[in-house]
């Protein structure tokens, strides 16, 4: 009779004298203590008690007992899956958009295809949402997020943390948006006064569920919020580091030893984090609209991979903007809740993927209210705003002028200083008259959103030179400003035609620019990636994507004045060579 030996370790051996070792899990164990083979004896080996145990078949529903006790007591504890796919910056673009003639995005595409991969893992799937909900398009405005709202509830998000956005109405909106979700919305490091309307609301960290392994999942907003939206009295946003050590260490109290970290402070501050805080595995960051791995124009992989102080592997990721791609990362953890191995595949939400045909209806219900938006007048002008090609991108118009005040405005309480604007994001002028929010979408089509970056005086130059370089062909790099004035000579020999060049502060004050100083510049999402050839601003620090919508920051603007009489010939000056 063959003699077999079961060995109750971190794996299970059994040991056949005719047959040599085969490696088992709990469940292999399991089906062979159900159906035990004939004429046979076993001998149950406990290492640590230093004894041998010997059965018979008899003795088999007594030796199943034990193993489902001993895989209960941890005894048998074996590695841990999950997948989590996950969105950020969706910024209320429930449409499909055309980014480089490809046709990206879409609330009813995305619905599709998280079924779909959800179908595949359902189980061990987690859906999270990295903030930036609020702001973007026209939904917004006419929702307040209750559309967006709608459909995440309906598909099943499980969390998600709070963008700098989702305060841009004040409080109440968002005590709205948050009592009515069905997910959990958290941030650590928000600080709520009593008698604030989110009092209550907004969680640190939540704990869930997935194939009876618990998971911890903290949230974190971006500090600067303050400066970038509207949150009103009664809300502080605190030290994100501080935070998330101190959420991180009431989540291990409570014996989670799995941790995600969903931010919404930029790829840089989650690779700080992830470099300051032990005992994060994964962060799920949004804010910066970096895209990663085969996301056009990403940089660096999906995941990146780096460490914690202690050395334990993190892995970051994000999911570029506007719901174009999905991100799907899945994760192995050891019993531990290390993470031992990884695979990163975001997915192109694209022509290819059919809209799912509820939310197609659902999203017709709520686009045809829109069109009357459309046609909402929100201001006038006494003389005509200036955006025809012949005439912006080759001289100062009044209308480059307004809406480079506007974006400059906007983001003064941010420091901002200076605007420079390619006048190729300008595409048609607007008459006398009353001015309705389709003519705005009329003249800024491409729904650029406002990003701010620090230059340097010499790189402030250094645009204004590329600005100019090709003004006698009438390409759309030519610059409108705000906050500062210079004069140029058209004629002179490319990249020597800027003469002079002085930034105007609030007061009126004038300054020449100075090459080493620092200088605050809100310019489009368009131009900070480089388009129009400006590189320079690429190499800006500390960049910031908005997620303000170009045309919503305009509209603002004419709203607040009304009664338009903006002029244009002072801030870019003609000096021609003899």
């Amino acid at each position: 009779m063959g003699i077999q030996e079961i060995w109750f370790l971190d794996k299970l051996l059994i040991t056949n004298s005719g047959c040599g070792r085969v490696l088992l899990d709990v469940d292999q164990l399991t089906k062979i203590l159900m159906n035990p083979p004939l004429q046979t004896d076993y001998c149950l080996l406990i290492p640590d008690m230093k004894r041998t145990l010997k059965f018979g078949l008899s003795l088999f529903l007594t030796g199943l007992i034990l193993a489902i006790a001993s895989q209960s007591l941890g005894l048998f504890e074996s590695d841990f899956n999950l997948r989590i796919l996950h969105t950020n910056d969706h910024h209320a673009h429930l449409d499909a958009i055309t980014t480089n003639d490809t046709q990206l995005g879409g609330i009813a595409q995305r619905k599709t295809l998280v079924d779909r991969l959800k179908a595949e893992n359902p189980t061990e799937t987690l859906l999270l949402d990295a903030g930036d909900i609020f702001q973007g398009t026209l939904y917004f405005n006419q929702y307040l997020g209750q559309a967006d709202l709608s459909f995440y509830n309906q598909m099943n998000y499980q969390a998600g943390t709070l963008g700098n956005h989702e305060f841009d109405r004040g409080q109440a909106i968002l005590a709205d948006f948050i009592k009515k979700a069905k997910f959990p919305l958290v941030s650590a490091n928000i600080e709520v006064a009593d008698n604030s309307p989110l009092k209550g609301l907004v969680k640190p960290w939540v704990i869930l569920s997935v194939k009876g392994e618990k998971i911890g999942i903290f949230g974190l907003t971006a500090e600067e919020t303050a400066n970038l939206s509207s949150p009103g009295e009664g809300v502080t946003f605190t030290n994100s580091i501080a935070s998330a050590k101190k959420a991180v260490g009431e989540l291990k109290q409570q014996g989670i030893n799995k941790i995600i970290g969903l931010t919404h402070i930029g790829f840089e501050s989650d690779f700080n984090l992830a470099k300051n805080v032990d005992d994060v595995d994964i962060i799920i960051g949004g804010h910066s609209h970096t895209p990663l791995g085969s996301m056009p124009n990403a940089k660096q992989p999906y995941p990146v991979v780096t460490n914690t102080p202690n050395g334990k592997t993190v892995l970051v990721v994000t999911d570029w903007e506007w719901g174009k791609y999905l991100g799907d990362l899945k994760v192995k953890f050891n019993p531990k809740g290390e993470v031992i191995s990884w695979e990163g595949l975001p997915h192109a939400i694209d022509h290819k993927i059919q809209p799912d045909g509820s939310f197609s209806k659902q999203l017709q219900a709520f686009s045809t209210p829109l069109d009357i938006l459309r046609q909402t007048i929100i201001g006038k002008t006494s003389v005509l705003l200036e955006g025809s090609r012949e005439q912006v991108r080759t001289q100062e118009t009044n209308l480059g002028n307004l809406i480079t005040d506007a974006i400059l405005n906007k983001l003064r309480s941010d420091g901002a200083q200076i605007a420079i604007l390619n006048s190729g994001a300008i595409r048609s002028s607007i008459p006398v008259g009353n001015i309705s929010v389709s003519q705005v979408i009329e003249v800024l089509p491409f729904g650029n959103t406002i990003a701010r970056l620090d230059l340097t005086g010499e790189q402030v130059k250094q645009a204004l030179e590329h600005g100019v370089s090709q003004v006698e062909l009438g390409e759309g790099r030519f610059p409108q400003v705000s906050g500062l004035r210079f004069i140029y000579d058209p004629k002179a020999p490319v990249g020597s035609r800027v003469l002079s060049i002085s930034i105007i502060d609030q007061t009126g004050l004038e300054k020449p620019l100075n090459l080493t100083a620092s200088y605050r510049v809100v310019t489009n999402s368009f131009m900070v990636n480089g388009g129009d050839g400006y590189e320079v601003m690429k190499a800006g620090k500390n960049q910031v994507d908005t997620g303000f919508l170009l045309m919503d920051v305009v509209m603002d603007y004419i709203k607040a004045q009304f009664n338009i009489k903006v002029k244009s010939g002072d801030r870019i000056i003609v000096k021609q060579s003899l």
